[in-house]
């Protein structure tokens, strides 16, 4: 039943097998280091309306290569799962299925990732009130290329994960180092925070 599934619907088992090795491959990257991809992204589509698409799809508070695995992976497994109940139809009548069900799934698989991330701003805690904070390199080392993480603590102790670069260009900021926030990086709708040694 498989075999004859996946013989069937090429047009469906590529985007699902390319979906789960972008999966596969952000596992591998979470512990050698981020996924080069999702900063690079947000720059080229700022502005555009495939930008906007994805803002509604959550993109930058869920990483880029996280919203295109569930994409892919949503549309290759809707589409198989026709071709499995209905393999009569052509397999490329399905993707007016798939399409748009493979959509509003990734949003919803989006949202509830984005409320496990920890958030650059709170009910209580602006994300102007990160500036001046101490916090640790969790994702780097920070450099002139995408955007790392760090962790800070905010004045209540609640601890929030925040994208950033080093402050001044050419620094860079090894993974485990302390720093300070000095201010947001507007070019990139202050999402980013700049950040600097912290120095006792």
């Amino acid at each position: 039943m498989v075999a004859s599934l996946t013989a069937g619907s090429p047009l469906y088992l590529y985007p699902l097998a390319v979906g789960l090795l972008i999966g596969l491959l952000q596992i591998a990257f979470f512990f050698i280091g981020h996924l080069p991809v999702s900063d690079a992204v947000e720059t080229a589509f700022e502005g555009t309306s495939l930008g906007e698409a994805f803002d509604w799809l959550n993109l930058g508070r869920v990483p880029f290569a996280i919203l295109l695995m569930l994409l892919l992976v949503t549309f290759g497994a809707i589409g198989i799962i026709l071709s499995g109940i209905a393999p009569s139809f052509p397999a490329w009548s399905f993707a007016f299925v798939a399409a748009p069900g493979a959509v509003l799934a990734t949003k919803a698989a989006g949202d509830a990732i984005a409320r496990l991330i920890p958030r650059d701003e709170t009910y209580a805690v602006t994300a102007e009130e990160f500036v001046g904070l101490e916090g640790t390199v969790t994702l780097g080392p920070l450099d002139d290329g995408p955007a790392g993480s760090v962790t800070v603590r905010d004045r209540h102790g609640e601890v929030h994960t925040l994208r950033a670069r080093p402050a001044d260009r050419g620094t860079a900021i090894a993974q485990g180092a302390r720093i300070v926030v000095v201010e947001r990086d507007e070019t990139h709708k202050g999402r980013v925070f700049l950040v600097m040694p912290f120095e006792t």
